[in-house]
């Protein structure tokens, strides 16, 4: 049975092919679920910017450059030893800004996608260890590359947004050039019949 028969007669199913389409849906919850983290809140009606996008994506990718690099002597340690390499690490005016539930999430993430591995679960400073997939996207330099490409695309961003205002304050003193223009010519042309009438 195709896909179209399926959802013009479901009735017609077989149960086998009810089971395998149960079983395809629950791994896809199951996929949507695990992906779910990587989502940064963006929904349609989510109202956020581009630039917001852009610059939240920038933040979150910096930030997982920056504690995997972390780990580049060690293959295990503490949450305020990550904090500490992540603010010497990361320019200070960028940091001032990020929430430490940014970061927390940020380790979450990390440990969702199976970069980092919690091995002491502290309530307060727990441990982590790197795991080999976290090791080879070090090597490869797989984060600090994908911020610098979403740093460039939150400058493109920006410079964008500001080439849309200046092109829009252009158009408006277009608008004002031909409006003067167009009352020069008026002028021109009563003060021309002025001239010939006073003949």
């Amino acid at each position: 049975m195709t896909l179209k028969e399926f959802a013009e007669h479901p009735e017609r199913a077989s149960e086998e092919e009810v089971k395998t389409m149960n079983d395809a849906l629950q791994h896809f919850k199951e996929v949507c679920k695990k992906a779910s983290p990587l989502i940064h809140g963006v929904t349609l009606e989510s109202g956020r910017s581009k630039e917001e996008i852009a610059h939240s994506y920038y933040v979150e990718v910096m930030l997982m450059a920056a504690i995997l690099e972390s780990f580049i002597t060690v293959n295990e340690q503490e949450y305020k030893d990550i904090n500490k390499f992540v603010f010497n690490y990361t320019d200070k005016a960028f940091i001032w800004d990020v929430s430490i539930i940014e970061c927390i999430t940020i380790m979450k993430k990390l440990c969702a996608i199976g970069l980092l591995k919690p091995t002491n679960e502290d309530q307060y400073n727990p441990s982590f260890v790197i795991t080999v997939e976290g090791r080879e996207a070090l090597r490869l330099q797989t984060y600090p590359n994908l911020a610098q490409t979403a740093l460039f695309n939150l400058k493109t961003q920006q410079l964008n947004d500001k080439t849309l205002e200046l092109s829009k304050r252009a158009v408006r003193q277009n608008w004002m050039m031909l409006v003067v223009a167009i009352a020069s010519v008026i002028v021109a042309f009563f003060s021309f019949i002025i001239t010939l009438m006073n003949r």
